[in-house]
């Protein structure tokens, strides 16, 4: 019997577009289920200086609606390796620009015997699709 790998993957994806979407998708097809961690409102708030426009439980919501995705989780106060220890993925998929949290992460997978794949994904067409470009034209 086949196992399934899994895949993990973090994020605000706060107001989701074709970027998110591609990750997503680019996310998935490196595995066979898609577990996605979604950062709490104040983490967030703490590293980018503003409250998401979503709630976490309203991210969560949106993301669970995507094909791609097979669960969105929210993630764990101040230690994404919380969630990576609880559910032990095969596979970790970073987006481009994501750096909260990496060094432990490649510290912990240092240490173990079997860690999972951890595997940057590109950035998809991001001069178009960013959450920070969307918001620059909605306030013009």
């Amino acid at each position: 019997m086949k196992t399934k790998r899994s895949v993990m993957c973090f994020g605000t994806f706060d107001i989701i577009h074709p970027g998110h979407v591609k990750f997503l998708a680019a996310a998935r097809a490196l595995g066979d289920e898609l577990l996605v961690v979604v950062s709490r409102d104040d983490r967030r708030a703490a590293l980018s200086g503003a409250m998401p426009v979503h709630t976490q439980r309203e991210r969560i919501a949106v993301l669970d609606g995507l094909k791609s995705v097979t669960r969105a989780i929210a993630g764990k106060k101040n230690d994404i390796l919380v969630v990576v220890r609880q559910h032990r993925p095969d596979i970790i998929a970073l987006g481009h620009d994501q750096v909260y949290g990496i060094s432990a992460l490649q510290k912990w997978c240092e240490q173990q015997k079997n860690p999972p794949r951890v595997i940057r994904l590109r950035a998809f067409n991001r001069a178009r699709h960013s959450t920070s470009r969307i918001k620059a034209v909605l306030c013009q």
